[in-house]
């Protein structure tokens, strides 16, 4: 007969793997790092301040073809940036955590396609539900430079309607959503992603 732990010990591998198989799920008040009220904005190596984010749109009331009128922080040092007057240029916007393992291996395709198509779409990415010191130890292991924001309490994700992380949403250079992609990019769907945007 087997014993007990053992049986615990393999429920809770099965369990593990069904939530790494779907993603990273999120709850409300559910994850590391989702209870910190403050968050303070940190130096991180490299990563590029949100000043340089295109925010020539007008913001208003959140419609279904925009990204809300939410105000988030710059995860480094940087202005506050209002999600839906991100216009000037295509914007891909990347929601992620550091708790998200599918966040992590997607995170160094997404600085690949940075370094290609920088110079016309803006990557942003959304660090969502976790803490700002989590959020900039991972940004600074895997050497991830575009511009980040701070969504603690996920706000972006909970108007989004899905049920967990990755999602990224492609902008058009008016801020209307050309794209949206759930779970995690590899290299031939980012690039089908951009040629919703790219001549």
């Amino acid at each position: 007969m087997p014993r007990a732990d053992g049986w615990h010990r393999r429920i809770g591998l099965l369990a593990l793997a069904a939530v790494v198989l779907a993603g990273c799920a999120t709850d409300a008040g559910d994850g590391p790092g989702q209870s910190a009220p403050e968050q303070t904005a940190i130096e991180v190596q490299g990563v590029a301040s949100c000043d340089t984010l295109p925010q020539g749109g007008s913001s208003g009331e959140a419609t279904s073809d925009r990204l809300p009128p939410l105000q988030l922080s710059c995860l480094t040092p940087g202005p506050t940036i209002d999600l839906a007057a991100l216009s000037g240029r295509p914007v891909l916007v990347n929601l992620w955590a550091s708790w998200c393992g599918p966040c992590r291996e997607e995170m160094p395709v997404l600085q690949a396609a940075h370094e290609r198509y920088g110079e016309q779409v803006q990557f942003l990415g959304v660090d969502s539900k976790d803490s700002t010191e989590a959020g900039a130890a991972l940004l600074d292991d895997l050497g991830v430079t575009y511009p980040q924001v701070i969504d603690a309490e996920g706000e972006l994700l909970n108007h989004l309607g899905v049920p967990g992380l990755p999602v990224t949403i492609l902008l058009d250079d008016v801020g209307g959503i050309a794209a949206t992609h759930v779970g995690p990019l590899d290299e031939e769907s980012i690039e089908e992603l951009l040629a919703n945007v790219l001549p």
